[in-house]
């Protein structure tokens, strides 16, 4: 149970990385990506020195964030905790870096703080707003704002609006969502059904190709659904039980982040806890 929870001291990553080691091509790209990592702890730190190493053998030039970055307070105060301190190394080797913010969205009871927590968090990563779409090499992230469709109204029907749209017009060979709720979990909080029911026929017709979320604490990986496969990446720091359903491929409780590479008609992706150890692999090809 050690794991579970993070509020003991953790010692960052002590480490210079290779500036800009990473090679971005019309059909190349490498990312990690990272869920429910904002604890600034133990845990986290142990995860963020993982990071490093793996960008030591295979760098990467590009973070996606699944959200929430910031526990135990706002993120104007515990910025330097939870994002400079665990990830100095990457953030001077010029990594970029993607967000989905996370519970603290626009629902809930105390709505004013809440989208003022969101505002802040959007604000320390040069974000306009939070749902959008970046290009890197032969990818195309289309960031999604799951507590947005929770919410409902015409907040939600805005972003799908936009969502089928941007995805209509993508000329990218590769296509990733990524957002906090997952659509499809077996872990403490479950499949996001409302969030499923909105955005997977999108997801599916726009062809993207994996969709990674956080906001449960575990890794899982489902069989495709509906051609996308659905990844629930949110072991940055903090552990809950996870089960299995029938549209689960991996399942695993575990502390972790994902590395992934795109080379061509090919994507090799690989979730990696803190000892080095490789949870999961999986590839998926095709021509586009």
């Amino acid at each position: 149970m050690r794991w579970r929870e993070d509020f003991l001291p953790g010692r960052p990553p002590d480490v210079s990385l290779s500036q800009h080691a990473w090679v971005t091509a019309d059909d190349e790209v490498s990312f990690a990506v990272l869920g429910d990592n904002g604890s600034g702890r133990r845990n986290a730190m142990a995860v963020a020195r993982r990071m490093a190493r793996t960008y030591e053998q295979a760098p990467y030039g590009l973070v996606l964030l699944a959200g929430d970055i910031s526990y135990y307070g706002h993120i104007d105060d515990r910025y330097d905790a939870v994002f400079t301190r665990p990830y100095r190394p990457l953030i001077d080797a010029g990594v970029t870096w993607e967000l989905a913010v996370g519970n603290h969205d626009l629902e809930g009871a105390h709505g004013r703080e809440v989208a003022a927590e969101a505002e802040a968090q959007l604000r320390r990563f040069g974000k306009t707003r939070s749902y959008y779409a970046a290009r890197h090499g032969p990818l195309e992230v289309f960031v999604v704002d799951s507590g947005l469709l929770r919410a409902g109204g015409d907040g939600a029907a805005h972003q799908l609006d936009w969502l089928e749209g941007a995805l209509a017009a993508s000329t990218s060979p590769w296509r990733v969502a990524l957002m906090h709720h997952p659509p499809y979990s077996s872990g403490r909080h479950g499949s996001s059904v409302r969030v499923r029911r909105a955005v997977e026929p999108v997801l599916a017709e726009g062809g993207v190709d994996v969709a990674f979320a956080g906001h449960d604490h575990h890794y899982e990986r489902t069989t495709p659904q509906h051609g996308v496969t659905h990844v629930v990446t949110g072991g940055g720091c903090k552990l809950t039980l996870v089960g299995r359903s029938d549209f689960t491929a991996v399942a695993e409780s575990v502390l972790h982040f994902m590395h992934v590479r795109i080379a061509g008609d090919r994507l090799d992706a690989r979730a990696i806890a803190p000892d080095g150890r490789v949870v999961d692999a999986f590839t998926l090809r095709h021509p586009r």
